[in-house]
């Protein structure tokens, strides 16, 4: 294995696929994981493949199959930045299946750098029709450079950069520390993280030409490089970028900046208001929509919990490469999208993916959730939030039929890893005073909460009942079809949304 930052970890996990206690001592593991390095979880080992783009051809989806297939797992999950995750695994991987993945593209030829988090880019670009630049070739690049530079992988993981061309998927909402907006047909806005945990990066006042995009993310990654190195401290938990803005402040930060250029025009970052936030649309990229190419469509599909079994990614695949283009693209959104359908087609590949066992509708129940780990997989976690999430879905679908896109997270604790921004619905993991599995609800972002006192948790079981009465309420009271439910939730009290949610 090569040598990274890790950490040594004496603990002995109960691996519940293999039916028996896995014991690991003293077994030195990544605290954020890549293909190269596992970390150390509940439930297992646990490792990431970085998807290039986010897209994966019929040879790379047959790949991964056979993948799961060898060692054991039902499933992969699709991640909230379009990568893959490979959890409860009970031993490393082997190098012979290593060396697959990198010779199929799933992992970085440079090990120094495949643990730097992917390159994200809205799942619709070069083909979504209101697109102003497919940013695919800047993604490219942006890899090529970084797999030429290995001093990079002294870098946070968590570094992250997102390539938006302005068309209506956009992915301006996703908390990546640098993101490109195009805003024209040779300009792209500047955006970067400076906030707390989970904010949407902010525009900084830098406007580039598409040939200053490279140079000023390359200036960017060496200068907050720069900054590390200089910080010391300890290297298994670097600082993210937002920690050296705010240590040295934006002025100075852009100073280092325009000096690694060198020779480019001069220019100051400013913490400006985010007049883009209304580009936002995570929904459209779920369901059929036509492309930008003539009798072209995409396909969305609803991967629940972002987990994709073995079948499924087999029968996905082979419906890409025969009535598609051969590529699947994966969302932030923990799904993915059939790009290159042709109208005649749409109806049998539709159909095809039914009998995958997958929806393809935002309203479907299945299509609302975002769950993290839960306690059967991370020590941070009051509840099992997999199976209470997937409890929850199937209650809804035998109780509702929804007209409209709802957003509900559950969380099994405080760091909300799944879903940073705010939902409609907010499930919390808490420990009762009996240490019983509970949840507080909140709706729109604390605009309400049921469950701030401890008498009023709600035990797993109860949750469906109270999320079914509130949504029962809201297509019983709003004013028509079309009022949406953050419209709904505006209009009420916090003592009447309280009441919605009552549980007898």
């Amino acid at each position: 294995m090569p040598e990274c930052a890790h950490v040594a970890i004496a603990s002995t996990i109960s691996s519940r696929r293999m039916g028996k206690e896995l014991d690991l001592v003293s077994v030195e593991r990544s605290i954020c994981p890549d293909i190269y390095h596992p970390a150390i979880a509940r439930d297992g080992l646990l490792t990431r493949l970085r998807v290039p783009g986010g897209v994966l051809n019929e040879s790379q989806c047959q790949a991964l199959a056979q993948l799961l297939a060898t060692i054991g797992l039902e499933y992969v999950q699709v991640t909230n930045r379009a990568n893959l995750q490979l959890r409860s695994l009970d031993r490393d991987l082997d190098p012979s299946i290593l060396t697959k993945l990198t010779e199929c593209g799933l992992a970085a030829s440079n090990t120094a750098v495949d643990g730097i988090r992917n390159v994200m880019l809205s799942p619709t670009a070069g083909i979504d029709a209101g697109e102003l630049i497919d940013v695919r070739p800047l993604a490219a690049a942006w890899l090529e450079y970084l797999d030429v530079h290995p001093e990079l992988g002294a870098l946070s993981n968590k570094f992250s950069v997102g390539f938006d061309g302005g068309g209506s998927v956009s992915i301006l909402d996703r908390p990546n520390d640098i993101t490109l907006l195009a805003v024209g047909a040779n300009e792209f806005r500047l955006y970067l993280n400076m906030g707390d945990l989970g904010t949407r990066p902010v525009p900084v006042g830098v406007i580039l030409s598409v040939a200053e995009c490279l140079p000023m993310l390359a200036a960017i990654a060496q200068s907050y490089r720069q900054r590390i190195e200089v910080s010391g401290g300890d290297i298994r938990r670097k600082p993210r970028l937002r920690d050296i803005i705010g240590s040295c402040g934006l002025t100075e930060f852009s100073e280092l900046v325009r000096r690694e250029i060198r020779g480019s025009r001069h220019f100051i970052f400013k913490n400006l208001t985010d007049r883009d936030a209304d580009l936002v649309s995570g929904d459209l990229h779920l369901g059929v929509h036509p492309q930008r190419q003539t009798d072209r469509y995409y396909q969305g599909v609803v991967l629940p919990l972002g987990r994709w079994t073995v079948g499924q990614i087999r029968g996905l695949g082979s419906i890409a490469s025969r009535y598609g283009s051969g590529t699947i693209r994966l969302t932030p959104w923990q799904n993915v999208l059939l790009p290159d359908v042709s109208a005649r087609d749409l109806p049998l590949v539709q159909s095809m993916i039914t009998d995958l066992g997958l929806v393809q509708t935002a309203t479907h129940p299945t299509s609302l959730l975002r769950a993290c780990a839960g306690a059967t997989g991370c020590q941070f976690a009051a509840t099992d939030t997999q199976a209470d999430a997937i409890a929850l879905a199937e209650y809804l679908a035998a109780k509702f039929t929804l007209d409209r896109p709802l957003n509900i997270h559950v969380s099994g604790c405080e760091k909300s890893c799944a879903q940073h921004d705010r939902a409609d619905i907010t499930l919390w993991g808490q420990s009762s005073s009996d240490r019983s599995p509970s949840y507080r609800i909140e709706i729109d972002g604390a605009t309400a909460e049921f469950g701030r006192e401890t008498s009023d948790l709600l035990a797993p079981e109860r949750v469906p009942i109270a999320i079914g009465n509130f949504i029962t309420a809201y297509h019983e009271q709003r004013r028509d079809r079309d009022e949406s439910l953050r419209a709904f939730i505006n209009r009420q009290s916090s003592a009447q949304l309280q009441q919605l949610l009552h549980v007898a």
